[in-house]
């Protein structure tokens, strides 16, 4: 049975059960335990399910990191006018950090050519930048992370640490009120992070679906953004939240 059969299958038992265990997996399959225990570390890694002791879980909806095309497909138009509005932000001469979000994405695609430097770890942003000649890009290497056609680990960050970031635009999986900004990917969480501290300021481009989510790990406090640009008003227990914590709304 080829690997990508084995996953789909896989995928369905843990989909229909809620969780598995690896030694039913490894029969109902005709394979190893050790080869679904490859299995499980490949599928964690792709956000699909997370590992447990002696098998694996479901990951629910908001804990999940979805496919790059898939995320591209939701909100396009509420993507696109968030990018637009944080184009304004950007200055000829200044290094930012673009993230591998697909509204991040989107600002990319309408950067104008013009004297930059951008550090990225999305591969998509590199390739939609490599046209520009005046934009000087940085490609931070490291472990490839399949689902978000992006890098992330020891080497991203470690690289990371060569450069002053004048501004960084991110987004995430979720805006908790109270805990913050989250993500499904734990690498991609962790490289985030080190982006926040590193900043001079941090312009966060989400669309409002992702208010009040709170997914599986939590990166930076709300405090650490300085404007969240979204689509529409946030409900006003979430603004008022945000408010409090330093944090500018603008809605595109």
């Amino acid at each position: 049975m080829l690997a990508i059969e084995r996953h789909r299958r896989l995928l369905q038992l843990v989909q229909k059960n809620g969780s598995v265990r690896t030694a039913d997996v490894a029969r109902a399959l005709g394979v190893t335990e050790e080869t679904v225990r490859r299995d499980f570390e490949k599928l964690e890694a792709d956000g699909e399910l997370r590992r447990s002791h002696g098998g694996a879980v479901r990951v629910e909806p908001q804990r999940r990191e979805f496919p790059v095309a898939e995320r591209a497909a939701q909100c396009p138009a509420e993507k696109a006018r968030i990018a637009r509005a944080a184009l304004d932000r950007i200055r000829p001469g200044q290094t930012i950090f673009l993230d591998p979000s697909t509204t991040v994405l989107q600002l990319a695609r309408i950067l104008p050519d013009q004297p930059l430097m951008v550090v990225t770890n999305s591969l998509q942003v590199a390739l939609e930048l490599a046209p520009k000649p005046s934009i000087q890009v940085v490609l931070l290497g490291g472990q490839l992370l399949p689902s978000s056609l992006s890098c992330g680990g020891w080497a991203a960050e470690r690289t990371l640490e060569l450069y002053r970031i004048d501004a960084a635009f991110i987004s995430c999986r979720g805006i908790d009120p109270e805990r913050g900004l989250s993500e499904a990917n734990e690498v991609q969480a962790r490289l985030k992070e080190s982006v926040l501290e590193r900043a001079e300021t941090t312009c966060l481009l989400a669309d409002a679906s992702k208010a009040g989510i709170a997914s599986s790990y939590f990166f930076a406090r709300n405090s650490s953004v300085d404007a969240w640009i979204t689509d529409r008003e946030p409900a006003p227990h979430l603004r008022e939240s945000l408010a409090s914590q330093g944090v500018r709304i603008e809605v595109a």
